[in-house]
């Protein structure tokens, strides 16, 4: 993946997170809904990429919750 794409990638797990720790529900249906479709459209080998990034973001998390969510 180029740099682009890890950044966007770490952006989205970043917004991702926060939004799974709130405590607003609805926000969160409401960002992650289309956020899920478009991804969703992805090619399955493009679907695969960004979860192996995300993946690899996990470790990096140092608090319990964050890195469950990650």
């Amino acid at each position: 993946m180029t740099p682009l794409e890890h950044t966007l990638a770490k952006a989205l797990t970043e917004i991702v997170i926060k939004l799974d720790l709130s405590d607003d529900d609805d926000i969160t249906i409401k960002v992650l809904e289309p956020v899920a479709t478009l991804l969703q459209s992805l090619p399955k080998e493009d679907r695969q990429a960004l979860a192996d990034l995300i993946n690899e973001f996990a470790p990096e998390e140092t608090d319990p919750a964050r890195h469950l969510t990650a």
